[in-house]
């Protein structure tokens, strides 16, 4: 083996270990909320504890949703590196888990009681998606059942945590036009970048009895409608920018880097989707969380310049 690609191995196995830990899902989680707030017009420091708890919760979601899936995952559906992953590090979920809900409560004492209310009803959206209700003496249900269910529970719950939780904690129930259609404009943009995942998943999502969009209307037709909503994801993000801020100075810039990074994953989405390991997908759709606080950041230091 080469010493280049001894190097290339030693960075990929390092990097599939940030990703299957969920660490870097729960960054990105942190990052789009970061964004968001900014955008709302609300001082980061004013909502640290709030920071902090959107890292930790989606830790333990992630990890929650996973340990239960592969718990219940037979022989016969297919493995990947995840899967293998998960088999060979089982051992620190649970604790990743205990921490991450442990870190909540105590910072549950400095949030609003509105926020918590608020976490109260995510945390029911995200937990009923994994769990079986008992309908029966021997049948169940879950909300894997429901055709499309899966990325639309993931789109509402992130862009809930991303624009409105911050909100409530700085303003209560108190939505304005404003803040109703930024959630809406990032639950598109969550939908965009959850879809490829489904395409990516169409075997083990047939395996499992999972219906998503692509099952449903085949991979073809779903890169076609992920093409037309990244489109729409653009008209209304700028439409919301030049209604709330000066397009004209470094948000133009914030605004083309985002159109960059939106057609940079519609052109891997379109070409590679289909026939790509589940963490690249992974690194290239959940790392777009971390590109979003990248390129705002980079596009600020015009402001410097």
């Amino acid at each position: 083996m080469s010493i280049y690609a001894g190097i290339s191995q030693k960075l990929t196995s390092i990097v599939q270990r940030f990703i299957f830990s969920n660490i870097y899902i729960s960054l990105g989680a942190l990052c789009f909320a970061i964004v968001n707030t900014i955008l709302l017009d609300i001082h980061t420091t004013e909502i640290i504890p709030i920071y902090i708890i959107i890292f930790c919760c989606t830790l333990f979601i992630y990890q929650f949703s996973r340990w239960i899936f592969f718990r219940n995952l037979t022989q016969t559906l297919s493995k990947d590196k995840l899967y293998y992953w998960m088999e060979s590090h089982g051992q620190i979920i649970v604790p990743s888990m205990i921490i991450s809900i442990v870190v909540c409560m105590i910072l549950s004492f400095w949030i609003s009681k509105a926020a918590l209310e608020h976490l109260f009803l995510l945390g029911c959206i995200s937990f009923l998606y994994n769990i079986k209700v008992p309908i029966g003496n021997k049948s169940y249900f879950t909300l894997r059942e429901i055709p499309f269910a899966k990325i639309f529970q993931i789109a509402l719950v992130w862009a809930t945590m991303a624009v409105i939780l911050p909100w409530v904690e700085v303003h209560g129930w108190n939505f304005n036009i404003d803040v109703i259609s930024l959630f809406a404009i990032q639950f598109l943009f969550i939908f965009i970048i959850t879809l490829p995942f489904d395409i990516n998943d169409v075997e083990v999502d047939k395996e499992t009895g999972v219906k998503t969009i692509p099952i449903v209307i085949g991979k073809r037709k779903s890169k076609v409608l992920l093409s037309v909503l990244s489109l729409a994801y653009l008209l209304a993000l700028y439409v919301w920018m030049d209604k709330n801020s000066d397009l004209h100075s470094q948000n133009f810039l914030f605004f083309i880097g985002i159109s960059i990074l939106i057609f940079s994953l519609l052109y891997k989405t379109i070409l590679r989707s289909g026939r790509v390991e589940k963490w690249k997908i992974m690194l290239w759709y959940d790392g777009s969380l971390i590109l979003y606080f990248l390129i705002w950041s980079l596009s600020q230091l015009y402001t410097f310049v």
